[in-house]
């Protein structure tokens, strides 16, 4: 699809031209496979449900399993096998590739028939992941607590009390900053968004996306942004306010009604929904001591690349394509960021950006992977 060429407002993303990864890939000679995976919503005629976590994560090992079982039948070279998704399918390609050939999947792998081989990949490609589904309620609220939901703010004290929880978990993960800016913090992690992604990403925008008359009449738009020297400077209160508004309620992933996509992620066979942290679980019940059904925290760990990061995974993937759009608002601009710092820190080769003003599972620079994937392998169509 090409760039618009509608009237540039406050935002720029009708400039950009948006790819699909496997479209371009088969356009580069690359074999494609679009393997299905079981839905959280499936049930059978009884009406027991089978598509709970982590039904969708063992059925795209299987399918990794299958394509090597079957190397030589099947084309391409399974050495290379590359995940690409957005939103949830970007959480499962990050999910597939930090957690290759973990035993934590054998049982569910075995009872499904899965082929005996193994399901590590090559490279992951994830686009505004929703992941680290466990510690993304505190994570929400550090980013986008003071943004009004519609017209007006969320309840203030559940947004702190998750937002302070998100420095402890920082503080657990003990993350690298990429560019040797240090160790992440709640209280430094603005400074770094703003640094290692944000003014690059508006940086790049208005000087490779727009002409220079454009340029000039967004800026007069957006008078926030101050650009000298070829180069885009602003604070992360005036980005906030560019964002203007959130787009989920508090807690955005547990929520304390069970309304929530992620809510059904965690049921199981007879609950369409459950609880899967204690925060929201406990103010829920009202009952200080209440824990988790006792089967979520081994799903919940099934269910997360950085339960598997953190143990540095021997069979991870050791190259990581990371993007998101900086108006997303479906989960905080930390997630992905983790995401980046854990597997730089671990030695992995990381690309990771932004695209600005883009929105939730966007994708403008396809064609940059498709060379990356090219410099990688060495392979190119002839």
């Amino acid at each position: 699809m090409g760039a618009s060429s509608v009237g540039l407002g406050s935002s720029m993303a009708s400039y950009y031209t948006s790819y699909d990864d496997g479209e371009l890939a088969l356009a580069h000679g690359y074999v494609v496979v679009e393997p299905g995976c079981r839905g959280r919503d499936l049930k059978w005629s009884d009406g027991r449900y089978y598509g709970k976590a982590p039904a969708m994560i063992v059925d795209l090992k299987a399918a990794v399993r299958y394509l090597r079982h079957n190397h030589g039948r099947i084309p391409g070279n399974t050495d290379w096998i590359i995940t690409s998704g957005g939103s949830a399918g970007g959480a499962l390609s990050a999910l597939l590739a930090a957690s290759g050939n973990s035993s934590r999947y054998d049982a569910d792998l075995t009872a499904l028939g899965a082929a005996d081989a193994a399901d590590n990949v090559f490279l992951s490609a994830s686009y505004s992941p929703i992941t680290d589904l466990d510690h993304a309620d505190m994570q929400y609220e550090w980013m986008y607590g003071s943004l009004p939901d519609g017209k007006s703010k969320v309840n203030q004290t559940y947004s702190r009390q998750l937002s302070t929880a998100f420095g402890g978990y920082l503080d657990t993960l003990a993350l690298p900053g990429l560019g040797q800016f240090g160790t992440l913090t709640a209280e430094n992690y603005a400074s770094y968004l703003v640094q290692q992604y944000l003014e690059p990403a508006a940086t790049r925008a208005l000087s490779q996306t727009l002409t220079a008359s454009q340029r000039s009449v967004y800026l007069a738009k957006n008078t926030w942004i101050t650009w000298s020297g070829g180069q885009a400077r602003f604070s992360w209160d005036k980005f906030l306010a560019h964002i203007g508004s959130r787009s989920k309620g508090v807690p955005a992933f547990d929520a304390f009604d069970l309304s929530a996509t992620e809510n059904s992620v965690y049921g199981d066979a007879t609950a369409n929904t459950r609880h899967f942290t204690l925060y929201s679980l406990r103010h829920a019940t009202g009952h200080s001591a209440a824990q988790l059904a006792r089967d979520l925290p081994a799903t919940i760990a099934m269910m997360n690349p950085l339960y598997h990061l953190r143990r540095k995974n021997p069979d991870r993937a050791r190259y990581w394509w990371i993007r998101t759009g900086t108006l997303d608002t479906n989960t905080a601009h930390t997630v992905v960021a983790n995401l980046a710092a854990i597997t730089s820190g671990l030695g992995d080769h990381v690309n990771s950006a932004m695209y600005w003003d883009g929105g939730h599972a966007v994708n403008f620079d396809s064609p940059d992977l498709m060379t990356w994937i090219g410099q990688l392998t060495g392979y190119s169509v002839s």
